[in-house]
């Protein structure tokens, strides 16, 4: 994965920026990290200090705030404005779709419809209009995966017996976008992988737990999520495109 351009949404704490200290940490590695605000930014540089950077790598930060509709062409002159990648030049290799928002885990007769809305918006929609703009930049490339960090939630057919609220039809309509993605543009070489990161402990994680009463808590550290969601990415190939996989490399139903 030498010489490699990233770009990887929600990179400020939890999984974005458990990748974005991996990715960091290789050779020839480009990360373009987004984050929704200042003060994410802030926290983002905090959370790469004393990271060993790989040699000729470097992160890249743009602000792009994903709980309302954000156009795909504001997504592409965002990260165009680096001047790292250009619609007649360099490509983008890798696109990470991981922001993301949990809601409360509450049953569908409790679900309301402002959270319905919110959630389709940042899990559903946000990561379709990134696609969008970013695909141009990423047919420059010979690599071309798109990889959407959704969740086991959003299955029906091995669907959760806990509640899910309005997180789990988001996370749904997520994977069906994967699938749709990757049999329209198969032939012109797009891999999408829709990942399970597992139960993280991260704040979101921690959230499902509180409103589940689960304790003590997510089982899956970041770094071994990270690490299993790269296994897979790094290994993606054209025979695994239109599959959604765990962090472990398990298949799982839609």
């Amino acid at each position: 994965m030498a010489g490699t351009v990233y770009v990887v949404t929600g990179s400020n704490r939890g999984i974005g920026l458990g990748l974005v200290k991996v990715l960091l940490s290789r050779p020839s590695s480009t990360i373009i990290a987004t984050v929704r605000s200042e003060e994410a930014h802030k926290a983002l540089k905090e959370g790469i200090s004393g990271i060993a950077i790989g040699p000729g790598s470097s992160l890249h930060v743009v602000q792009l705030d994903f709980s309302v509709a954000v156009s795909p062409k504001t997504v592409r002159d965002v990260i165009v404005s680096t001047g790292l990648v250009a619609e007649e030049g360099r490509g983008i290799d890798v696109l990470i779709n991981n922001a993301g928002g949990p809601y409360p885990m509450v049953t569908a007769l409790e679900t309301q419809a402002e959270h319905m809305r919110a959630a389709f918006e940042t899990n559903t929609i946000a990561p379709l209009l990134v696609f969008q703009g970013l695909w141009p930049l990423m047919q420059k490339s010979k690599i071309r995966k798109l990889i959407m960090v959704s969740s086991s939630l959003g299955s029906i057919e091995q669907m959760d017996p806990s509640p899910a609220g309005a997180y789990g039809p988001s996370r749904c309509a997520q994977n069906w976008l994967c699938k749709a993605l990757h049999q329209e543009n198969k032939d012109a070489g797009l891999i999408v992988i829709a990942i399970h990161p597992g139960w993280v402990q991260t704040r979101a994680g921690q959230l499902v737990a509180d409103d589940w009463g689960y304790s003590p808590g997510p089982p899956v550290t970041v770094e071994e999520s990270v690490e299993g969601i790269l296994k897979v990415t790094d290994g993606a190939t054209k025979e695994s495109s239109g599959k959604f996989l765990t962090w472990e490399g398990k298949s799982l139903a839609w």
